[in-house]
């Protein structure tokens, strides 16, 4: 993100638009993601999210500092994880992946509708794309944002890596004590670190986050061509 920016430094609010548009995406696939971890904490029987102020999809609430200068630096970045207390839930390991899965469901259907949306306006407007200089620049930007950021989220959270929501998969049929569980609870931050040094975290996103949103905008596209 930030090197994209740069031919924009000369250009203070063209940069300020197009910060805008970042953040407004960000915002977005963010609260979503971890408002869907509230809500489904809540329907299964804990309310801790409401009590600490979490249940809602107020952005601010949601943002973790570091996650955000990973994501503005590196191209991934991760939310501040809703806190919920399994003592609460109604149905145990059920109810435990409901709530893990939430997040990322939730941003693979945001994907889904942002890949629908952009085909449809490219089919029905597609001078919205292409006519409006800037403008135009904006309404692309941000619909690539909305569709790269919520399905990288979708793939990122489901690595079994804590505190991500693979990992807390993987934790609802262990012990507290399992030692995979103690170990990436001391070692994760390093893991990722040498992940995105390493760039085999962006392999792994590029092949099946940008796969899959290849995949889902081509099936849109031809279906929309059918229409022709």
């Amino acid at each position: 993100m930030v090197v994209d920016s740069l031919q924009y430094w000369s250009q203070p609010l063209a940069l300020l638009a197009l910060l805008i548009t970042f953040l407004s995406a960000l915002f977005i696939t963010m609260s979503f993601h971890e408002f869907a971890h509230a809500h489904a904490a809540v329907k299964e029987g804990d309310y801790t999210p409401i009590a600490l102020k979490r249940y809602t999809l107020a952005p601010f609430a949601h943002i973790d500092g570091m996650g955000l200068v990973f994501l503005l630096i590196f191209g991934i970045g991760f939310a501040k994880p809703v806190p919920v207390d399994p003592r609460n839930f109604k149905h145990g390991t059920r109810s435990k992946l409901r709530v893990a899965f939430a997040g990322v469901l939730v941003n693979l259907l945001i994907g889904v509708i942002s890949c629908f949306l952009y085909s449809l306006l490219n089919f029905v407007w597609p001078e919205l794309f292409q006519s409006y200089g800037f403008i135009s620049e904006l309404y692309e930007i941000f619909f690539n944002c909305m569709i790269s950021l919520n399905f990288m989220f979708a793939f990122f959270n489901i690595l079994p890596i804590y505190p991500l929501d693979g990992f807390r998969v993987v934790e609802s049929f262990t012990s507290p004590q399992n030692g995979y569980v103690v170990f990436m609870k001391r070692y994760s931050f390093w893991i990722v670190l040498i992940l995105l040094l390493t760039s085999l975290l962006d392999l792994y996103i590029s092949f099946f986050a940008g796969g899959l949103a290849n995949l889902v905008l081509t099936g849109f596209d031809k279906l929309f061509a059918l229409m022709v």
